[in-house]
């Protein structure tokens, strides 16, 4: 779990980098800020991710080449049929994604450096490149099994390649649990990424909870600012300085559960690490007597 200092530093640079924005909607700037702020985060997943994948990937190999070996077989008997078109065309379309299939894991091999402490973007791409083709494969077995239903005097004859893509879907998912393993928290295959996972989730769901508080109610907390602060005027504070007063006031004015010296201290003990000693006593200031203006009212 993430520190309650960690979410608040996140909280004010999000509020930051929204302001170098111009007031960007915060949903628009979100994906691109939480992609730079948990770039560890995310490489360590990336690169667990993969290392599942590829380790599921080697029990789907024989698996993968039976269906290789007894497709033709079929193939010939499905093409004597007129009435099998559609199964043989949803047939097709399996053996073309599994062999897509194999040429994304050679890529991935190729790419993936354990040794390396950054995640390349090409690994990454190959990694949701896999994911999409599983839902792919999921979907293009559903259809044949339904298909096959309509068939039942090829059902014998395609039994040994049907329980070899039965075997195959049976991989994927267990690849679908690694792609979502905060689904799947019991589950020992993905143990090791719902840490990971949930801490990121966690951290994000609360420094939003922090952002929105603050741009939902801008308009009041900069209205208390100014009836502490002479001519005050936004744009003439460092935006560092800004980000920390406005979630330090929306705290003290709309966050019952954090208490108001709490809220103060780290807002102070933040600013000196991101700004000035000026700054922290500026920002002492304005954030005390705001708190004594709710206590005289």
């Amino acid at each position: 779990m993430s520190s309650r200092r960690e979410i608040r530093e996140a909280a004010i640079q999000f509020l930051y980098c929204n302001d170098l924005e111009e007031g960007a909607p915060a949903d628009e700037a979100s994906d691109a800020f939480w992609e730079l702020l948990l770039e560890s985060d995310f490489s360590k997943l990336t690169k667990a991710s993969v290392k599942s994948v590829l380790h599921l990937n080697q029990g789907r190999q024989k698996r993968y080449a039976k269906l290789i070996d007894k497709t033709p077989e079929l193939e010939s008997f499905i093409s004597a049929d007129p009435d099998a078109k559609k199964l043989g065309r949803a047939l097709s379309a399996i053996i073309k994604s599994e062999n897509k299939w194999q040429a994304l894991i050679d890529s991935m091999n190729r790419i993936y450096k354990p040794q390396n402490e950054e995640v390349q973007t090409d690994l990454s791409d190959v990694l949701q490149d896999i994911y999409v083709l599983n839902d792919t494969l999921t979907d293009q077995r559903k259809a044949w099994t339904s298909l096959l239903a309509d068939h039942p005097h090829l059902k014998i004859k395609s039994e040994s390649v049907t329980a070899s893509i039965d075997a195959l879907q049976r991989v994927s998912d267990r690849i679908h649990m690694v792609k979502n393993p905060t689904l799947f928290p019991e589950h020992s295959d993905v143990a090791h990424l719902v840490s990971t996972a949930e801490k990121m989730q966690s951290m994000r769901s609360s420094v939003d909870e922090k952002v929105t508080l603050v741009i939902s109610n801008k308009e009041k907390i900069d209205t208390a600012i100014n009836s502490v602060v002479d001519n005050y005027v936004p744009e003439r504070i460092n935006p560092v300085d800004r980000a920390i007063l406005r979630l330090g006031a929306a705290e003290i004015l709309f966050d019952n559960q954090l208490p108001v010296p709490v809220s103060i201290n780290e807002a102070i003990e933040i600013s000196q690490k991101f700004a000035s000693s000026d700054s922290s006593k500026f920002i002492n200031g304005i954030l005390d007597k705001i708190a004594k203006s709710i206590t005289t009212t």
